[in-house]
């Protein structure tokens, strides 16, 4: 997904597109943080008086609703499309060059 940020830029617009991606993962990470405390605190409200197991058992509730959330957010996957990417994967370049890529990656030439 890294790479689809600078698929469409322009060399001028690269030092932009990268302060703005960095500065939108370190939001991300945030959020992520935030997300996991809030349920985590939704599974061990009274994190005090619980005995260890109790507490495992909060745990392992919470884990298993960020993997679900995680899972979840793989949606936004569906929305690429089969030519998003072709600028920077280079599939244009080597094709008009006169080679062409081979099923385990490699390329050869024609």
């Amino acid at each position: 997904m890294n790479t689809l940020v600078y698929a469409d830029v322009t060399e001028v617009q690269t030092s932009g597109a990268s302060s703005i991606a960095s500065t939108m993962q370190q939001m991300s990470i945030s959020f992520g943080v935030a997300t996991a405390s809030l349920v985590t605190a939704v599974f061990i409200p009274d994190r005090f008086h619980l005995s260890a197991a109790e507490m495992i058992h909060g745990i392992h509730g919470a884990f298993f609703v960020l993997g679900g959330l995680t899972v979840l957010s793989t949606v936004i996957f569906r929305e690429l499309k089969s030519t998003d990417g072709d600028t920077a994967s280079q599939h244009k370049i080597l094709q008009h060059a006169g080679y062409t890529s081979v099923p385990d990656n490699t390329v050869q030439s024609r």
